[in-house]
């Protein structure tokens, strides 16, 4: 049937005869009685989700460009954190992504024997914070498991300490905590202690917890361990004039830190 046929038949026969006509096809009468199949507008496509930043690798922390020039921009860490780490900047300070980061995770097993003599500070590991990782609100959370395995029962002393510049663990070291000699019979038990910067680099409040007896020394205190410098964390212990036998020395288990951004 040719088109020309159409407009001469009822309204019902014309729908009939169209039945055929592709969806998004119209017959359009032309001037001359003739009609014209026309296709309709395709939809807009609708917008794509916006793509993330592009994350960029450095080589070190200590070569991280400038917070203030790349706002909004992300970066890969190397050399902070258990495997690396991810920050991002706000436009006035690199955040990690994750929150808490590990920064520290190792399963240490370091032992003093009675070699070290009495009366001394020992340490037995330790980690550094790279300088300005932490910012002037944020802090380090960090948990320490010792044991005893030996037979003796003098009074054991295992500390958390923290140092930078020229001072060393034992000399010039800030006491994060000291459980003071006041376990016994313990033969294992673990140490926390919190860190968290006041609005400052180097000003700090200490919350330890030694989950002991609950000595005076588990108060909070403030410190100035200025974090915009390398600052060394020591785990050891104070080895006194009793516990020189080797069945009464310490083993440093596991440690970990964490940063609170």
């Amino acid at each position: 049937m040719k088109t020309e046929d159409l407009p001469g038949r009822p309204i019902a026969q014309r729908r009939k005869l169209l039945w055929g006509v592709p969806i998004g096809l119209v017959a359009l009468q032309g001037c001359g009685g003739g009609s014209t199949a026309v296709a309709a507008p395709a939809p807009a496509p609708s917008p794509g989700p916006t793509p993330p930043p592009a994350i960029a690798s450095i080589s070190a922390w200590a070569a991280r460009p400038a917070a203030s020039s790349a706002a909004g921009q992300g970066i890969f860490v190397p050399d902070v954190g258990v495997s690396g780490s991810v920050w991002y900047s706000n436009g006035t300070d690199w955040v990690p992504v994750a929150n808490p980061l590990m920064l520290a995770h190792r399963f240490s097993n370091a032992k003093m024997d009675g070699s070290v003599g009495s009366n001394a500070d020992v340490m037995l590991d330790s980690c550094t914070i790279p300088a300005y990782v932490l910012g002037p609100m944020s802090g380090l959370r960090i948990t320490a498991a010792f044991s005893f395995p030996g037979t003796g029962s003098a009074n054991k002393a295992p500390q958390v300490r923290a140092w930078f510049g020229v001072g060393t663990y034992a000399s010039s070291a800030t006491p994060l905590l000291d459980s003071q000699g006041q376990f016994f019979t313990q033969k294992s038990f673990l140490l926390n202690v919190t860190l968290q910067n006041r609005n400052s680099m180097g000003l700090n409040q200490i919350r330890p917890n030694d989950y002991g007896i609950g000595a005076s020394s588990n108060a909070f205190s403030t410190a100035t361990i200025d974090f915009s410098q390398d600052v060394n964390i020591g785990f050891g212990g104070f080895n006194n004039s009793n516990t020189a036998s080797a069945d009464d020395q310490q083993v440093l288990d596991w440690f970990s830190i964490e940063l609170l951004a």
